[in-house]
Parts: structure tokens; sequence; C-alpha cells
């Protein structure tokens, strides 16, 4: 299971990155937004770590939804 936390922290990372790339080309808002909602999926996997395995997982795997284009995403993580 930690191979989806660390391509879940992976994914944030670069999302961040994009979005500091991106900070003169958008509106401060919606950057703002962006990267609060980078902070918060952190913060949902540092709580789902307290969880066992079987509480977890799923959570998890929808959180990795969005990035299931990404070459690093894995067929079992499918819903």
């Amino acid at each position: 299971m930690e191979d989806i936390v660390e391509f879940l922290l992976a994914r944030i990372a670069e999302d961040e990155s994009n979005l500091h790339s991106w900070w003169h080309t958008a509106s401060v808002p919606v950057l703002d937004r962006a990267l609060a909602e980078c902070e918060a999926k952190r913060r949902m996997i540092e709580q789902l770590q307290r969880l066992d395995a079987v509480h977890r997982r799923p959570m998890l795997l929808i959180m990795a939804v969005p990035y299931a284009g990404h070459p690093a995403y894995r067929d079992e993580w499918r819903l």
C-alpha cells in the first residue's frame, strides 16, 4: 500500500510545481485554491495512514482516480 501513497504524494508534488509555474498566467484565487487542495490531499493521506489497510485502501484508490492516465499508475489501483 505504500506504493500508492508514494505515487499520490509524487503527483501532488507535480501538481504544486505546475501550479507555481502557472502563477503569472492564471488568477491568484484559482491558484491559491488549487494549492490549498494539494495541502488538503497531503493531510488526508496523513490521516488515512492511521487506519488499517482494509479501511485505508478504498480511499487511496479513490484519490488516485484523477491520475489514472499517468504512466506510473498501476492497473491494480483501478476501481
